[in-house]
C-alpha cells in the first residue's frame, strides 16, 4: 500500500481539487529535487571506480607486457652471449650473424626507449623497435602509453634505469662482435686472444643478469602495489556506495511513509468523492465522502462493484464496444453519470478517473474522484426547462415554438407528408382582463391550457406564443383532419365555463391553420400565414376556423425569391455581381464628377438582371449584406486601380441595405476597409434608403456619425416616400436628400408635385442640405428643376447608366482618364 500510495500522488487531478493526490504530488515533488543529487553522487563514485579499476588493470597489463618484453630481452641477450663465445673459439661466420640477430632484439627496444625520449617522441620508430623486440603486437601500443606517461613514476622508474644500464652491456657485446669479426678477417687466430675475447663476453654477461632481475622485480613489486591499491579503492568505493545507498533507501522510505500518511489523511478527509478499484470494477476502497453520497457504509461498498452502483443506462454508455468491461480510457475525461443510492434513488456524479500502477500482484488500478453535481443538474435542467417553458401555463413558450416548428418543416419535407399548424387567439380575453382584473385572466389562460391538453393527441404539442395566443402542431396531418381537430378543440373550449369571483365566461376562439409541406418555407412565413388566417376568422365573426391558402401569384413570387437565394450566392462565388455606373449631374453646370455606383447580376446563361429583380431576395433572405461588403470593396479596388479617375472624382455614391445599416459588424468592416484604402473618405457618399433608415432609425443615427467622422458625407434615398419625412430627418444628419422620383416623373403635368418638391428643397436648404431629384427622364426637365431650387438631377434623361470600366474611361472634361 505504500507503493500504491505514492502512485496516487502522483495523479493529475481532473477537477482541480487539493486532494490526496494533490498532497502527495507536493510531496513527489520535493523528493524528486532531492533524490537526483543523491543518485548522482551514487553514479559518479560507481563511474570512479570503474575507471580506476580500469585504469589500474591496464597498468598492470602493461607492466606485464614489460615483464615480457624483459623475458625476450634477456633470452636474446643470453643467445647472443652463447653464440659469440662459439663464434670465439670456432670462426665460424653463421654464429656471428646468429649472435647479431639476437642482439638485433634488445637493440629494437633500446631503439624504441630512445625515440620515445625525444621531444616530440616518435610513436612510428617506437612502434617499429618494440616489433624488433619480440613484443606482441597487440602490447606494443600499452608499452608506448606507459612510456610516455609513466616513465618517471615509483618503480618503473627503478625499471626504465636498469634497462638504460644493461643497454650498455649489450652496446659492448656489439662492438665485441665487430672486433672478434675484423681479427678473424686479419687471420689471427692465437689460443690467448681467443680465451681474451671468451672472458670478456662471460663478463659482460656476469655484469647483466642482476640488472635483467632488478629490471623485473621493480615492475613486479609496481604490480604488486597496483594489485593492493585496487582492492583498497574498491572497498573504500563499496563502502561509500553502500552507504550513500543507504541513506537514500532511509530517505526515500521516510518520504513513502509521510507520502502515505497524507494521502491517507486526505484520502479520507476529501470534499470529494474518492474509490479504488480493479480493472473489472471490483471496489477496493473508498472515502468517508463517497459514501455520504451515496448513503451507503464503506463496508458495503468494498463488497460491491461498480457495475452495482451506476444506473443501467449510464452502465451500458460506460461499456467497452465488444460489451465486456468497461472502456477506462473513456472516462479519464470529465463527464456525468447517474450514481444509485441505497435507497433507490440516484445521484448525478461528474467523476474521472486514473489508471494507477498495481500492488503486489503487478496489474493496474483504476483511481476515481466523484463529485456530486445533482443539485447544479438539477438547477440546470430547471433553467433550461424555464428558457423553453411558459412561466404562467407550462407550456412552451414562443422561443421553443419556433425551434419546433423549424423542424417540423425539415421534418415535412423529408418524410413527404403535411404537418399541421394551427393558430389559436382567444375572442374576448381582454373583457375578462378588464372586469375581473389580471389574476382571473392568468387562470383563465392556466384552465385553457389544460382544457386543450385534454383534447390534444399524445403526439402534438402545444406552446403559448403570447398574451391570449396558443400555437398547435399537428404531426402527419392534412388539412382536412386538421380541421376536424381544430373543431374539437374550439367545441372544447366553448363548451366550458370560467367562473371568477361569481361571475362566468365562456371562453371562445378563432382558428388559423397553415398546412406544412416543408418546400419553400420558413418559420417567420408559417407563423404570418397562420396569424393572418386567425385574424381572417376573428373578420369573419369569431368562434371559426380558417385556413391560409397562398395565391398562385404569391406562391409564384415567393419561390421566386427562394431561387434567387442560390442564385445570388453562387454569383458572388463566381464573380458575376458586376459594377455600373450612373452620372449625377449639377444643375449650376460646376461640371464636377459624380456618380452612383449600381449593382447588376450576370446568370449563367449570361442574362443581365437589375437590382429590382434580386435585390428584394436578397433583402428578405439575409444575403444584402453580403452584397454590400461586395460592392464596397470592388468599387474601392477600382477607384485604386485607376489614380487619374481618383483624381477628377467629386463623389462616388454608394448604397447601403437596410441589413448592413442595423449590423455593428458592417460598420467595423467598412472602417477597416476605409482605413486600408487609397481613396478619401471625403469622395465617398453612402445612400440609404429613407424606410430603412426610419426603421432601424438608432442604427442609422450610429453608421452616419461613424461615417461622418470619417469624412464621408450620407444621402437619404428615396426621400418623401415615407410616412413622416419631414419629422424624422431633423434626427438624421444626411447631408444630401435624393428626392424620390415619384415626386419627379409627373412634375410638369400636376400642380402638386411641383409645391412638394418646392418645400423639400426649400426646407434642404434652410438645413445645409443639397438636393438631387431622381427618375429625370428628360434634359427639357432642368430648367423647371432649376427653378424649383433642386441642385442635381440623376435619370436616363441625364446619363444611361454604363459599366463603371466604361465611365472611368470617358472623357471628362476633354481629357482621357487612363486605366
Amino acid at each position: 500500500m505504500q507503493n500504491e500510495g505514492r502512485k496516487f500522488a502522483a495523479d493529475p487531478d481532473p477537477d482541480g481539487v487539493t486532494d490526496a493526490r494533490q498532497v502527495g504530488r507536493n510531496r513527489g515533488n520535493k523528493a524528486l529535487r532531492l533524490l537526483p543529487y543523491e543518485f548522482g553522487a551514487v553514479i559518479l563514485l560507481a563511474a570512479v571506480a570503474v575507471i580506476a579499476t580500469a585504469a589500474m588493470l591496464e597498468l598492470q597489463a602493461s607492466a606485464t607486457a614489460y615483464i615480457v618484453g624483459e623475458g625476450h630481452w634477456s633470452k636474446a641477450q643470453q643467445d647472443a652471449a652463447r653464440n659469440l663465445q662459439r663464434y670465439a673459439s670456432s670462426g665460424d661466420a653463421s654464429l656471428l650473424e646468429r649472435a647479431r640477430a639476437d642482439l638485433a632484439v634488445p637493440l629494437g627496444d633500446r631503439a624504441a626507449r630512445l625515440a620515445l625520449e625525444r621531444d616530440p617522441p616518435d610513436t612510428d620508430i617506437a612502434r617499429a623497435g618494440f616489433l624488433q623486440g619480440r613484443n606482441a603486437p597487440a602490447d606494443v601500443d600499452r608499452l608506448i602509453r606507459m612510456y610516455r606517461f609513466l616513465h618517471g613514476a615509483p618503480y618503473f622508474r627503478e625499471s626504465v634505469a636498469q634497462w638504460r644500464e644493461g643497454d650498455k652491456g649489450i652496446l659492448e657485446l656489439e662492438r665485441l662482435a665487430s672486433e672478434m669479426e675484423s681479427a678473424y678477417a686479419e687471420g689471427v687466430k692465437a689460443d690467448a686472444q681467443v680465451d681474451m675475447f671468451q672472458r670478456r663476453i662471460e663478463a659482460i654477461n656476469t655484469r647483466l643478469r642482476p640488472i635483467e632481475t632488478a629490471f623485473s622485480q621493480s615492475l613486479v613489486q609496481g604490480t604488486r602495489m597496483l594489485r593492493t591499491l585496487l582492492i583498497i579503492t574498491s572497498v573504500v568505493m563499496f563502502a561509500i556506495i553502500a552507504w550513500i545507498v543507504i541513506v537514500v533507501l532511509r530517505s526515500t522510505l521516510m518520504r513513502i511513509r509521510e507520502s502515505e500518511g497524507m494521502f491517507r489523511a486526505a484520502f479520507h478527509q476529501a470534499a470529494v468523492g474518492m474509490l479504488r478499484m480493479k480493472l473489472d470494477g471490483r471496489i477496493l476502497e473508498v472515502n468517508e465522502t463517497i459514501c455520504r453520497i451515496l448513503g451507503r457504509p464503506a463496508q458495503d461498498l468494498c463488497l460491491l462493484n461498480l457495475a452495482d452502483i451506476v444506473h443501467a443506462d449510464d452502465l451500458a454508455a460506460m461499456k467497452s464496444a465488444d460489451g465486456e468491461g468497461i472502456d477506462w480510457s473513456r472516462r479519464m475525461r470529465p463527464s456525468e453519470h447517474r450514481f444509485l443510492a441505497e435507497d433507490g434513488s440516484t445521484r448525478w456524479l461528474r467523476w474521472t478517473v486514473s489508471m494507477v500502477d498495481g500492488d503486489v500482484d503487478g496489474k493496474e488500478r483504476v483511481f476515481g474522484v466523484a463529485e456530486d453535481v445533482s443539485e447544479a443538474r438539477r438547477l440546470s435542467d430547471e433553467m433550461i426547462h424555464q428558457a423553453s417553458h411558459d412561466a404562467l401555463t407550462g407550456l412552451i413558450n414562443r422561443r421553443e415554438i419556433e425551434a419546433r416548428l423549424q423542424r417540423a418543416i425539415q421534418s415535412a419535407g423529408a418524410i413527404g407528408e403535411p404537418h399541421a399548424f394551427l393558430f389559436l387567439d382567444l375572442d374576448q380575453f381582454k373583457l375578462v382582463n378588464d372586469t375581473c382584473g389580471h389574476l382571473a385572466g392568468d387562470q383563465l389562460l392556466r384552465q385553457i391550457a389544460g382544457v386543450l391538453q385534454m383534447h390534444m393527441r399524445g403526439n402534438d404539442w402545444m406552446g403559448r406564443l403570447g398574451g391570449d395566443e396558443f400555437a398547435l402542431l399537428l404531426e402527419r396531418t392534412g388539412i382536412d383532419e386538421a380541421i376536424r381537430i381544430g373543431q374539437r378543440l374550439r367545441r372544447a373550449l366553448a363548451g366550458s365555463t370560467f367562473s371568477w369571483e361569481g361571475s362566468a365566461f365562456n371562453v371562445t376562439c378563432s382558428v388559423g391553420i397553415v398546412e406544412l409541406q416543408g418546400a419553400d418555407e420558413d418559420v417567420g412565413h408559417v407563423l404570418r400565414a397562420a396569424d393572418r388566417a386567425c385574424y381572417q376568422a376573428k373578420e369573419d365573426g369569431r368562434n371559426c376556423i380558417r385556413v391560409y391558402h397562398e395565391s398562385d401569384l404569391a406562391m409564384a413570387r415567393r419561390r421566386e425569391e427562394m431561387a434567387w437565394v442560390g442564385d445570388i450566392r453562387q454569383a458572388i462565388a463566381d464573380g458575376r455581381i458586376l459594377l455600373y455606373a450612373q452620372r449625377i449631374e449639377a444643375l449650376d453646370g460646376d461640371g464636377q464628377l459624380n456618380y452612383e455606383v449600381l449593382v447588376r447580376l450576370r446568370d449563367q446563361k449570361g442574362r443581365l438582371f437589375s437590382p429590382d429583380a434580386f435585390l428584394p431576395a436578397a433583402e428578405r433572405y439575409g444575403q444584402a449584406m453580403a452584397i454590400d461588403r461586395l460592392v464596397m470593396s470592388m468599387a474601392l479596388r477600382a477607384l485604386e486601380d485607376h489614380p487619374d479617375h481618383l483624381s477628377s472624382l467629386n463623389r462616388c455614391h454608394l448604397n447601403i441595405s437596410a441589413q448592413s445599416i442595423a449590423n455593428p459588424e458592417f460598420r467595423k468592416h467598412v472602417a477597416d476597409l476605409l482605413d486600408s484604402s487609397a481613396v478619401p473618405a471625403r469622395k465617398l457618399c453612402f445612400e440609404l434608403t429613407e424606410t430603412a433608415a426610419i426603421a432601424n432609425l438608432a442604427h442609422a443615427h450610429e453608421f452616419i456619425e461613424d461615417m461622418h467622422s470619417r469624412g464621408c458625407q450620407i444621402a437619404l434615398d428615396d426621400f418623401g416616400s415615407g410616412l413622416s419625412s419631414f419629422a424624422y430627418l431633423k434626427n438624421l444628419p444626411v447631408d444630401i436628400l435624393k428626392i424620390d422620383g415619384m415626386f419627379i416623373r409627373d412634375l410638369a403635368n400636376n400642380e402638386v408635385d411641383p409645391v412638394l418638391v418646392r418645400s423639400m428643397c426649400n426646407m434642404a436648404r434652410s438645413l445645409g442640405k443639397v438636393t438631387v431629384a431622381e427618375w429625370v427622364e428628360d434634359r427639357n426637365m432642368l430648367a423647371l428643376l432649376r427653378k424649383l431650387g433642386v441642385d442635381q438631377a440623376q435619370g436616363h434623361g441625364i446619363h444611361e447608366p454604363c459599366t463603371l470600366g466604361d465611365l472611368v474611361c470617358e472623357r471628362i472634361g476633354g481629357e482621357a482618364v487612363q486605366r
